[in-house]
């Protein structure tokens, strides 16, 4: 059973999406922006998101709580530095 509900929405629609865990919402959209980085990591550490985002002008380097809301923050502050209008919000299905 899916865990969590995720919003995505890009300018042009909004999509409704559903996901085990955070880290597949991470990865999907970073691997989805990669075309505006040059490569990226995610290491899962307890309860913390490790990720480094390079460019080709400089490496990025983000520590995150594994958490909806933190996730979230982190996804539409992507969006605007690769300077896209996307908004994100994720959610925990009740259980």
């Amino acid at each position: 059973m899916k865990k969590y509900v995720w919003a995505w929405a890009d300018g042009e629609g909004n999509y409704i999406n559903q996901a085990e865990n955070l880290n597949d919402i991470l990865n999907e959209v970073l691997e989805y922006y990669s075309c505006d980085y040059e490569d990226f990591k995610i290491d899962e550490s307890g309860d913390r998101f490790l990720i480094q985002i390079d460019t080709d002008k400089q490496s990025h380097r983000y520590d995150i709580k594994v958490d909806p809301s933190a996730l979230t923050e982190f996804l539409n502050h992507q969006a605007g530095f690769v300077d896209r209008p996307d908004k994100f919000d994720i959610w925990s299905k009740s259980t």
